[in-house]
């Protein structure tokens, strides 16, 4: 098969752009892929400048959108185009000529949206923006979610026929063996430390103020606790998460930006992982499957698709911006970790391996394109 994937690659990392890199260098095993890079900006920016044009990101969309365009329309034919755009209007609508061209070529095109917050946009758009969403839905071919508590992002918008559910899977580097979950095990049983991960950018909405304020609540409980973070820093909070880090340099240590070994081994070295999102955007974050395959429970909030994933077995569900209930959460995880750190590394090897999310998206992308080409 002979696909074209347009989307975000990293840099920056967040939960599509990793994705999109697992994929494809998946796809690239037994198909021919080509793909672009859509991507904008290289570092994590304020939210509150997502979706907001400036004339950078004008002429770097202008660029890409010509260059797409142009492979679609002067390249051996597609069997199919994969794209994963982005959820605010004006980063959806530059995903929009693509589709058109695909269309004028008669290749069927997919959306692949990697977050929850789609529906709510489409909610709010109105007028000439809302026509031209409704054009490239009753277009396509086929429109991916990642959990079926996100399937409602479609609803009445396009055919059932059309909505197909592929959640998301992680790096083989990033499992550990069972031999690296029963160290861990035994290891906590000597430990009398709390030991907490936070594995995600450093946004307000992802709950990373939250946390460490839940931190300060355990410390003053009189729990050994420590706290180790790993991502890029949103610049709006960059202060209030420095003043932090200054304020419990025993309790909390920031890792920066890692991948690789490096994450695999932060991940090991601690039993839980808490990430107390109420990101607007959520979908089914990668750091949550991540910190499954690595055998630590799970601390995080009912959002976007997270439900999808976070099993009662080995997570513990807390109160969106509650410092208290994410403390309590936190304490709950941990009396339970030698169950709920093999039941999450099990779940993550059975339904979360790159290979399985690569059949997931490639059965999505067949079906797609048989079906389009008996009509």
């Amino acid at each position: 098969m002979k696909i074209l994937m347009i989307g975000s690659f990293p840099p920056p990392i967040h939960g599509m752009s990793l994705a999109n890199k697992v994929l494809l260098g998946n796809l690239k095993k037994e198909h021919s892929v080509f793909f672009l890079n859509t991507n904008t900006q290289k570092d994590l920016g304020n939210l509150n400048q997502q979706g907001k044009m400036s004339l950078k990101k004008v002429f770097t969309s202008a660029f890409q959108i010509f260059k797409g365009i142009f492979k679609i329309l002067f390249s051996k034919r597609f069997d199919i185009v994969y794209i994963t755009p982005a959820q605010s209007v004006n980063g959806y609508i530059k995903y929009i000529p693509f589709m058109w061209v695909a269309k004028l070529k008669k290749i069927p095109y997919v959306i692949h949206i990697h977050g929850g917050y789609f529906r709510t946009m489409y909610d709010q758009t109105n007028g000439w923006r809302r026509r031209l969403v409704d054009n490239s839905l009753n277009n396509l071919s086929g429109a991916i979610a990642l959990g079926n508590s996100l399937k409602y992002m479609f609803k009445g918008l396009i055919p059932e026929k059309k909505i197909f559910v592929c959640e998301n899977g992680i790096e083989d580097e990033t499992f550990a063996t069972k031999a690296e979950i029963d160290r861990k095990i035994e290891k906590f049983k000597e430990d009398n430390t709390i030991r907490i991960v936070y594995l995600s950018n450093l946004m307000r909405e992802k709950g990373i103020l939250d946390l460490m304020k839940a931190v300060n609540t355990l410390k003053d409980k009189g729990k050994n606790v420590h706290l180790d973070v790993a991502g890029a820093i949103e610049p709006e909070i960059k202060t209030d998460v420095e003043r932090y880090f200054k304020e419990f340099p025993n309790e909390i240590t920031y890792h920066g930006i890692i991948s690789g070994s490096p994450k695999k081994s932060l991940l090991l070295d601690n039993y839980i992982f808490c990430l107390p999102t109420y990101y607007h955007n959520e979908g089914q974050p990668i750091s949550i499957l991540e910190a499954m395959a690595c055998g630590c429970a799970i601390v995080t909030t009912d959002h976007g698709g997270i439900k999808d994933i976070a099993k009662k077995e080995f997570s513990v569900f807390v109160e969106k911006q509650n410092s208290d209930s994410i403390a309590q959460g936190i304490v709950d995880a941990y009396n339970n970790f030698e169950i709920f750190s093999f039941e999450a590394w099990k779940a993550a090897k059975d339904s979360y391996t790159s290979d399985q999310f690569v059949n997931r998206v490639t059965e999505v992308l067949f079906e797609c394109s048989k079906s389009t080409v008996e009509k």
